[in-house]
Formats: C-alpha cells, structure tokens, sequence
C-alpha cells in the first residue's frame, strides 16, 4: 500500500490478514499458467531506448516528502535520481544529502500525460539490493485530486521490500471497511531459486470491468474480481488510472535502512500498455 499516509501495512509481510483483507501465499510454480500477449495490440511503451532524462513527454515526477513516513526526498528531473541509459530507466535512491535533503530518490509517473482504463499494463524490472529499499508499480485514479484516496482506487501491480526478496505483493486498495478504506493483497512467494535483484522479471495486470488479474513472469497469482465487491468498492476500477513507478526508503512497510546498502538502484527494462484487440 502505496498511498496511505499513516497506517503501516508492514504486518502484512509477518503476521497475516487486516479486516476486509486477503492474504495468501502461494506455491511458485510460473511454468504452470503462462499467458501470452494474444487478443492484445500494443497501445503505449516506453522501451528507454534513449539516454537522459525520461522523456517528458511520457513521464512527470512527484515531488518532496510524500507518504508513509518514507525517509526520501523525492527530486524533480535529477539524472542522479531518475535516468535513462543503456536502454534502462534507472531510478536511485541516494545518500547524498543534496539540498538538505539526507536522501533523495525518485517517482516517475504518468500522471496529465497517459491515463489507463482496462488491458494489460506490463513492466519488466530489476530489483535494489538491500533491507529499507520498498519500489513500487502501481497506479492511482487520475481524479484522485478531487475525491482523494482511497475513493480514487489503488492498483499495486507489484511492490517489494528489501528484507523480504522473495516476496512481491499484489494488492488492490478501495473506499469501505472499518478504516475508511478496503484492501485486497496477495503475497507470492518466488522461490528460493529466484534473485528478484539479480536479474529482470516481468511484473503484469489483466483488467477488464469484472477484474483484475496479477502475474508474475507470466503466471497468474492472484485475481480480485467485481463480483465479490460491492459496487462503490469496484467503482474506482472502472475509471482511469495514472501509472507510478518509485523507489521509496524505509517507511511504514521498508523498515528500517541498511545504510551501507546505498546507492539502491531500481531499474526497469520497460513499459508496454496493451488494449484488447
């Protein structure tokens, strides 16, 4: 949960589900359910085939201290926080104490330049290195501004933290529930085999007007679907999203930092939008 400002959801990496929550861990084996890219046309990527800054065209930035009690101060076009080369954005989260910020890092976002409603939205990303680090692939409602979270929807295409590398969590964050808000999160367990920061994996979502489907590498972990919300739940998810990709540090769920771990890159290989043909 990449929104919420106060509330931790730390607890479930350890202890299990919240009230309105799913939980469930479930056994690695992607070679059983592969999908492909069939019934889709490509409709957006960024595939970083150029050096520099992200292409403005694609991508703005949040920007300052923005949530979850998160140690980094989010820089605005700074190559040493979000650049392009070798034909990877690569987002770094450093200890550099630039402008009397301690650290600094980036999130790039999609926010007044592409907004998504429905497909399949796929990133390929490599992982930091190192307890504290928390990256994210998610989206938010683009009319988050004027009915605020979580009325705007969550969608948490995958988010990982450090001191769990082998487990990446996709959840989905909605209004409702004893807290204001309703959360649907599964954890998936990717093996002992799997270095999610040592080398590329694919990290992907199938959504249409009755669900969303989560997949790692191609094999279909989790899947929430409007059926079982009811409609002011579902209601955010049949309305656009913005796409958001960040390297937050430490945090209600990074803990704490490991601080001989810095600089922690994130890297991401690309991003491709697919709508059904």
């Amino acid at each position: 949960m990449k929104q919420l400002l106060v509330l931790s959801t730390a607890v479930f990496l350890l202890t299990g589900c919240k009230k309105d929550s799913i939980y469930t861990n479930l056994p690695a084996s992607p070679a059983e359910n592969n999908t492909q890219n069939s019934g889709y046309k490509l409709a957006w990527s960024d595939e970083f085939n150029y050096t520099g800054l992200p292409d403005p065209l694609k991508w703005g930035y949040e920007h300052g201290y923005v949530r979850n009690n998160e140690k980094q101060y989010y820089e605005e076009a700074r190559l040493e926080n979000s650049e392009v080369n070798n034909g990877l954005l690569i987002i770094t989260a450093r200890n550099d104490n630039y402008n009397s910020h301690a650290i600094t890092s980036a999130s790039v976002i999609t926010k007044d330049r592409m907004q998504f409603l429905y497909g399949k939205i796929e990133v390929s990303a490599r992982m930091p290195i190192g307890a504290g680090s928390w990256p994210a692939i998610w989206t938010l409602g683009v009319n988050r501004e004027k009915v605020d979270w979580p009325n705007c929807g969550e969608i948490d295409i995958a988010e990982w933290v450090g001191r769990s590398p082998r487990i990446i969590l996709g959840s989905m964050y909605m209004p409702g529930g004893l807290l204001g808000y309703t959360a649907k999160i599964t954890t998936y367990d990717v093996g002992n085999n799997t270095t999610l920061s040592a080398q590329f994996h694919t990290y992907s979502i199938e959504w249409d007007s009755t669900q969303i489907k989560y997949f790692y590498d191609g094999y279909n972990y989790a899947t929430y679907k409007a059926s079982g919300l009811t409609a002011k739940q579902w209601a955010p998810f049949m309305k656009p999203q913005y796409l958001l990709l960040d390297l937050a540090i430490g945090g209600t769920s990074g803990g704490p930092v490991d601080d001989t771990k810095f600089p922690f890159t994130y890297e991401v290989d690309y991003v491709r939008y697919y709508q059904k043909q």
